[in-house]
């Protein structure tokens, strides 16, 4: 357990609080994702491939799954096969979907698997060489190969995608930092930190070009120019900077940035580039004053950002926890019916403006109650035929603005590169393979972008509704394409078609000519885009139990699963958020234990059938970490 002298709230003060709680936001709808094959159940770990499909773990870390979604792009209707085994299976490490569309994983705070040891191997010691190997998924060829050894330690550190492709990665036991460039498989030194060492940070691109690392507790902040390979010092943290074990932070649209406390969050506003230190302001409380150590956190492509909650380090999810930038404040959202702990640890945005997550027993599929805006929105402006299946398109904003879901030290999956779509008359839809991208940083405005894609080797010959995604924002207005042409210069794209998240249909402007790129193997197909509009659950499962304990009590109204409560934030610079009243709500709910974070994902490791489970000491005290083998 984390040392503080917050005091643990007891059973009976949290079911209390329960009771006091303000109903909660109305909210968009649930749908079950379907069953992993392996585990009979969740998929834990998402990340978006280039050609709409999702990699996940399979029944061990080191096993891999992907689902595709249906030929009408239903992902709640798709079907998961499995892959590639990779030799090393890994808890606590960096993973990047890279420049060619591979699939990246580095280090590792844990090392269940290793070559020469599949089961029962043993930890390595402090320095072993283990915690620098990298691997490389090409989802093509369906193989795994191992690559160069970082220069350091990588485990339980921040890491970041550079604009340019290059993984920029920390050291969990130096200041050092290092770049990894896998087009010539390398890795070279960068700058010194200047918060101390990459253990427990959190990391995330900007629209600025900079890279922002938040530190350990109280370490604070600083942002790296990649241009200038150097650090500088955010501008001064505020009173009572800590955030513990760090979470995932979240890059909002605007750019700013919203980073979890001990029952506070914290805003930083980045200045125009990479060399201003950008100010920080107080945001809300959290709920009930919970935190989220070690949690995951999404800004969703309707703006808002979700976490799970927590009373206690490693402790069980107790609230899904929404922050609108937009008012500066909190809220309760229903979470998933789960038949176990519902509240999500982990999340991916899918390419139709959808967001999977991961919850105890399931995977889940959220459909926002609110669209996009439509500045966020990527356009396109060109698609040029290269040769064989293989095109360019030119467009803005097809980086996206945001990074996606984040856990911080121990799980990375930004999605800042383009997914391209193409949808006939009769609904069906085909994804293609992008690759080749000219920005994997958040890019505001008109700047043009560039990225490459392969048609699907299936994909039957005439014109299509072309749509480009990012980050789980799609674009508004299709164009036409035309199989072996793209769109013609000065042909207007179609109209008439509505945008797969709903967006209303205009007629977009003629494209450009651009010059073509390289020309790359054409990819497997993987479907399309899923029908938004489909309905959520309409039973709740009631309150949460924790990961290893006992099922909820069913109860609550029809689509909470849940209690609710709200509050009010300050505006920014202000020393502190006011809690929001709130009525009685009678969800029905049974009230977690309090079992250490070890105990919770203990019962997520049975669930997975993923193995033993460890207990490690760090400098500020006991705690427990869930690992998998």
């Amino acid at each position: 357990m984390r040392g503080t002298s917050r005091s643990p709230i007891g059973g009976l003060a949290i079911v209390a609080a329960l009771l006091a709680a303000a109903p909660a936001r109305g909210a968009g709808t649930w749908v079950e994702a379907p069953p992993n094959p392996t585990t009979g159940g969740q998929a834990f770990g998402l990340w978006l491939m280039t050609d709409g499909t999702v990699l996940s773990h399979g029944a061990q870390l080191n096993n891999w799954v992907i689902l595709s979604p249906d030929k009408t792009g239903d992902y709640s209707k798709g079907t998961w096969k499995s892959v590639a085994s990779s030799a090393y299976s890994r808890g606590g490490a960096q993973e990047h979907v890279l420049k060619d569309g591979r699939f990246f994983e580095a280090g590792g705070e844990y090392i269940y698997a290793e070559p020469g040891c599949s089961s029962n191997c043993a930890q390595p010691g402090n320095g072993s060489p283990l915690f620098k190997n990298a691997e490389i998924y090409d989802p093509v060829a369906n193989t795994w190969t191992i690559e160069a050894p970082g220069l350091y330690e990588i485990a339980d550190t921040g890491s970041a995608t550079l604009a340019d492709g290059r993984v920029f990665s920390s050291c969990r036991t130096s200041t050092q930092t290092q770049i990894y460039d896998p087009t010539a498989n390398q890795w070279t030194p960068a700058a010194t930190m200047v918060i101390g060492t990459g253990d427990e940070n959190s990391w995330a691109s900007l629209q600025n070009g900079g890279v922002l690392a938040v530190g350990y507790q109280s370490a604070g902040a600083a942002i790296y120019d990649p241009a200038t390979d150097k650090w500088t010092r955010t501008g001064p943290v505020p009173s009572g900077f800590n955030l513990g074990d760090s979470s995932g932070i979240s890059q909002m649209f605007d750019g700013r940035v919203l980073v979890y406390g001990i029952g506070q969050l914290f805003i930083y506003t980045p200045g125009p580039t990479a060399t201003d230190p950008g100010t920080w302001a107080l945001g809300p409380k959290t709920l009930m004053n919970y935190e989220a150590e070690d949690e995951y956190s999404d800004t969703l492509p309707n703006g808002k950002v979700w976490s799970g909650l927590v009373s206690m380090t490693y402790g069980p999810g107790l609230i899904l926890q929404e922050f609108d930038p937009t008012t500066n404040t909190v809220t309760s959202v229903p979470p998933p019916p789960d038949r176990g702990n519902p509240y999500p640890i982990d999340y991916v945005n899918l390419p139709n403006g959808q967001v999977m997550i991961t919850a105890e027993q399931n995977d889940w599929i959220y459909t926002p109650d609110t669209p996009p805006d439509d500045a966020w929105r990527p356009t396109v402006t060109s698609v040029v035929f290269n040769s064989g299946s293989t095109y360019t398109l030119t467009g803005t904003q097809i980086s996206g603005l945001i990074n996606g879901a984040d856990e911080g030290d121990d799980m990375t999956m930004a999605e800042n590169y383009p997914i391209v779509s193409l949808k006939d008359e009769g609904g069906n839809v085909y994804y293609c393979r992008s690759f080749n991208f000219s920005n994997m940083m958040p890019s505001k405005g008109s700047a043009p972008e560039t990225c490459q894609f392969t048609t699907p080797p299936d994909l039957p010959g005439g014109s299509y509704s072309l749509y480009v995604s990012a980050v789980g924002v799609q674009s508004k207005d299709p164009v036409t394409f035309t199989v072996g042409v793209g769109t013609a210069p000065g042909n207007p794209g179609s109209g008439g078609s509505s945008s797969m998240d709903g967006g209303t249909s205009t007629q977009s402007g003629g494209a450009s000519s651009a010059s073509g790129g390289a020309t790359s193997s054409g990819g497997a197909t993987s479907g399309g885009a899923p029908n938004n509009g489909s309905g959520g659950f309409a039973t709740a499962s009631g309150g949460a139990s924790s990961f290893g304990g006992t099922a909820p009590t069913s109860g609550g109204a029809a689509g909470s699963g849940g209690f609710a409560t709200t509050s009010t934030g300050a505006t920014a610079g202000s020393s502190d958020g006011s809690s929001g009243s709130g009525n009685s709500s009678s969800c029905g709910c049974k009230v977690p234990s309090r079992s250490s974070r070890a105990a919770g994902w203990a019962g997520l490791a049975w669930v997975l059938g993923l193995g033993a489970w460890r207990m490690r000491r760090r400098d500020k005290g006991l705690r427990a970490r869930a690992s998998t083998r």
